[in-house]
């Protein structure tokens, strides 16, 4: 595409009824495109709604350059249940029990990665879109895996250490966000993590 011209000087002398045809947000002087970058991110929280799970929802997508290669989201492994029909496997007697290793979800970010092709090995700088950070578990896999740069959208609350071992293992980890897709994500007025009444309240 030619950079040589100057955006919309060729709006001058164009019938109005030409331009009322037209997108109007693109023929105005702030108009951006989304990066490659808003869209993969807005993908991987499209997938998050795949979720199975009633107190997260995760996506996760795996890229080379522009290229999507995976996705995966968190949730009861194929073939289990639902929650949905049969509750967390959390609420024991109608109480939380945390850390006890009960859930029966897996994580997007270890699905995104055995969702990755066989033709997919030896690729180098391979990036992931997620939009949790990742926890423990996962960043040991993402290490493993060769994947080179971690964005994420929303922190989890328990990534501090897996941020320094991510970081110590030469992977990239950054918190992505731009006015496109801050704009796109309150017009869906999405969140991934549950207990929407105490935020609205």
């Amino acid at each position: 595409m030619s950079k040589s011209s100057k955006p919309l000087s060729w709006v001058k002398g164009t019938d109005a009824s030409v331009l009322k045809r037209m997108f109007p947000d693109k023929l105005k002087k702030n108009f951006a495109r989304p990066t490659m970058l808003d869209v993969i991110a807005q993908q991987a929280i499209v997938v998050s709604k795949r979720s199975t799970c009633l107190w997260y929802e995760v996506g996760a997508i795996i890229f080379h350059g522009d290229i999507i290669l995976s996705l995966g989201y968190n949730g009861a492994a194929r073939g289990d249940v639902d929650p949905r029909h049969a509750g967390c496997a959390r609420v024991v007697g109608g109480k939380l029990q945390e850390g006890q290793g009960l859930c029966r979800g897996s994580h997007a970010e270890l699905n995104a990665i055995g969702n990755l092709s066989a033709g997919t090995q030896g690729l180098q700088n391979l990036h992931m879109m997620v939009t949790l950070h990742p926890c423990n578990t996962c960043a040991k896999q993402i290490v493993n895996k060769g994947i080179t740069f971690v964005h994420y959208l929303w922190e989890y609350g328990r990534e501090e250490h897996a941020t320094d071992y991510l970081r110590r293992l030469g992977v990239r980890v950054e918190k992505y966000g731009s006015p496109f897709l801050d704009a796109w994500i309150d017009l869906n007025d999405y969140h991934p993590i549950g207990d929407r009444q105490s935020r609205h309240s």
